[in-house]
């Protein structure tokens, strides 16, 4: 296995457009590891008469201002960068290589080092926005089923794409979401800001919303992992939840970012 190494984190900034009806605004910028996702509706959920869990019932679109969001998941080596600058507490990843999404940390963990990397973590909305864009396939590359180069998951001919663990962030390239965001399906499962409630749809305000319950006992998790198969649980509507003290193998996230107008 390759030993983890520190990289101290920098911030670079990309510029790319926002349209607001019908004409450009004044080009926003994200981090230069970060895509930048529009402002606009945002279509979620499936329809009933799917046969999908009922946690993911029933389609409503919610109005989302721009955001960034992590092209890739949180490496192992980015992790490392928090803890070094001690504002991380140190986790043993699952699986060692600096390129490799880093895992076994809990949804404050991952709240830190989002703030460390000068973001937060997506909320449910924004992430499976980002991972669908405005339309309603079933996966982040459109509605057929993948191979290994479209994410990394469990597959019954292959097992798992790399091997028992996931791959490097950004292997899959043929996955990425209308956005450009990859390993939105596979690889590992990514925290995101939400407290679970499988009625989240229905209760939800309109614009940027987010789920916030202190009697919640568990966190949204969302994109499926690695030892998942792809029929059910890498598509984008597919809802998980796990307590917010669970460190797990196939476990991590990405971070979402405000945008700047470019200078």
């Amino acid at each position: 296995m390759r030993a983890s190494t520190l990289v101290v984190a920098t911030t670079v900034f990309c510029a790319a457009p926002l349209w607001v009806s019908g004409a450009v605004a004044k080009p926003l910028r994200c981090p230069k590891q970060a895509v930048l996702v529009p402002a606009g509706p945002a279509p979620i959920g499936t329809r009933p008469d799917l046969d999908f869990d009922p946690d993911e019932r029933s389609t409503r679109t919610f109005t989302l201002g721009a955001y960034c969001i992590d092209r890739t998941e949180v490496t192992v080596s980015q992790y490392g960068a928090c803890v070094a600058a001690g504002a991380c507490d140190e986790r043993l990843p699952a699986f060692l290589g600096a390129e490799l999404p880093m895992t076994e940390v809990d949804w404050e963990d991952a709240r830190k080092a989002c703030k460390f990397r000068g973001g937060r973590l997506p909320t449910e909305v924004e992430w499976e926005h980002a991972a669908r864009g405005n339309d309603d396939r079933l996966y982040p590359w459109g509605s057929f089923f993948p191979d290994c180069p479209y994410a990394d998951f469990w597959g019954d001919l292959w097992g798992s794409c790399n091997g028992y663990g996931p791959s490097p962030v950004g292997a899959a390239t043929k996955g990425a979401s209308p956005f450009g965001a990859l390993d939105m399906a596979g690889n590992v499962l990514e925290w995101v800001e939400d407290d679970y409630d499988p009625l989240a749809w229905s209760k939800l305000p309109d614009h940027d919303p987010v789920r916030r319950d202190p009697l919640s006992p568990r966190k949204v998790v969302r994109g499926g992992s690695w030892d998942y198969d792809a029929v059910h649980s890498l598509r984008v509507s597919n809802r998980n939840a796990y307590p917010s003290v669970v460190r797990d193998s196939r476990v991590g996230f990405r971070c979402a970012y405000a945008p700047l107008p470019s200078p």
